[in-house]
């Protein structure tokens, strides 16, 4: 499910920055006058949901393939959920200058 997912978001992805707008310049002001359109963000937002999702969900196969011990996979999935909202929350940090005026965390 996640791959098709990852696919949708992809070509969506890649028909938006690369078709929808040929030859234009790509400036703070062209990706300001974007990101204000709830497409924008539902599609870089849900790109990067899907792949840290999908990526993560991976890695945690990866990882309890060979183990029995239910305490062991419980330790891994938790550790890799943390590890995901964690990314995904700072990801999405990344579009919120554009979107509200200043980022959500001031490191």
């Amino acid at each position: 499910m996640s791959a098709a997912l990852l696919l949708f978001f992809v070509m969506a992805h890649l028909w938006i920055e690369h078709f929808m707008h040929l030859g234009a310049r790509i400036t703070y002001r062209t990706v300001l006058e974007r990101l204000v359109h709830g497409f924008y963000v539902f599609v870089d937002a849900g790109l990067l949901g899907v792949v840290v999702f999908h990526g993560l969900n991976g890695l945690r196969s990866v990882l309890v393939e060979n183990t029995n011990d239910p305490a062991a996979v419980r330790a891994v999935t938790t550790a890799i959920w943390v590890l995901g909202v964690a990314t995904f929350v700072f990801g999405v940090d990344v579009l919120s200058p554009f979107l509200f005026g200043h980022p959500w965390f001031r490191l």
